[in-house]
């Protein structure tokens, strides 16, 4: 099992998410995440976002387990501020895309 698969295994879905959006400093809605790490699982490895292409050179799989790799550390550190990140995802989650994105663009400052 890699690390991503061990991570939704472990940990689940939504932390996976949260780590994505805020490691991503916002370049990630929770929505897009989620559709990155569906992509990963349905076999893609390449994706084109900003993000991806200009840190990770395409590579879609290294840059969920960088994501991964760095919310774990912060998590170790300081379990608070990833509680309140993964609870603050889930609620950004629930709201429209536009909605995602207006507050993708002011990450992290409203954390």
């Amino acid at each position: 099992m890699n690390k991503i698969e061990k991570a939704l295994q472990e940990k689940g879905k939504e932390w996976v998410i949260a780590a994505m959006v805020d490691r991503s400093i916002g370049y990630h809605t929770p929505k897009h995440a989620e559709r990155l790490i569906n992509r990963y699982l349905s076999g893609e490895r390449k994706d084109w976002c900003e993000r991806c292409m200009a840190c990770f050179n395409c590579d879609l799989e290294k840059m969920i387990i960088s994501d991964i790799e760095l919310f774990e550390s912060i998590e170790q550190d300081d379990p608070d501020y990833a509680k309140t990140v993964i609870q603050k995802v889930q609620v950004i989650r629930s709201l429209d895309l536009d909605e995602q994105m207006s507050v993708s663009l002011l990450y992290p400052t409203v954390f």
